[in-house]
């Protein structure tokens, strides 16, 4: 089943549901939340609405033939922050790439490396391998994914440029 809700000691991953708009919007807007993430970024709050409803479109199938699952983490009731595990340009056959945010007020509580632990153990499943590209200047989730255990790393290229790749140790 694709897309379980996902328990961690401290945390729920589970769907998105309508209520947790506003909160997504915030988190895909912020500045400081979003200053290392590569990709498309949601320049307005209407950027991040439509990429809100798009979440609904991969729960029902937008790619077929894709690995792509979307959570949102939940905390004390409150949705705070966002995981994504999917096949993308950076991913081999063999591989899963994470992809996270959390809310500034939760930075910093050792919280990713518990859900990445359990998002290993969950892909394992799927006999795929973790891996992550990362602005190596982005020192929390590179202080993050050293806690959960790299195996190897690696300069690569995409189409933006130089990007830095890191395989997960498996559980």
């Amino acid at each position: 089943m694709k897309n379980p809700e996902i328990r961690t000691k401290r945390t729920i991953l589970r769907k998105y549901r309508d209520a947790d708009k506003e909160k997504f919007v915030y988190l895909f807007t912020d500045k400081d939340i979003n200053h290392f993430m590569g990709g498309q970024h949601c320049q307005t709050k209407e950027d991040a609405e439509a990429l809100f409803l798009k979440g609904f479109e991969v729960y029902n199938g937008l790619f077929p033939g894709r690995h792509f699952e979307i959570w949102a983490i939940e905390i004390d009731g409150e949705l705070a922050g966002h995981f994504e595990l999917k096949q993308t340009q950076h991913t081999n056959e063999n591989e899963l790439e994470i992809v996270y945010m959390l809310d500034k007020k939760y930075w910093g509580q050792g919280l990713m490396p518990e859900i990445i632990k359990e998002i290993n153990f969950y892909s394992s499943g799927f006999d795929k391998q973790l891996i992550a590209t990362i602005n190596p200047d982005n020192l929390k989730t590179v202080k993050a994914l050293n806690k959960v255990g790299i195996e190897k790393e690696e300069w690569t290229e995409d189409e933006d440029g130089k990007v830095f790749k890191v395989w997960l140790k498996e559980f």
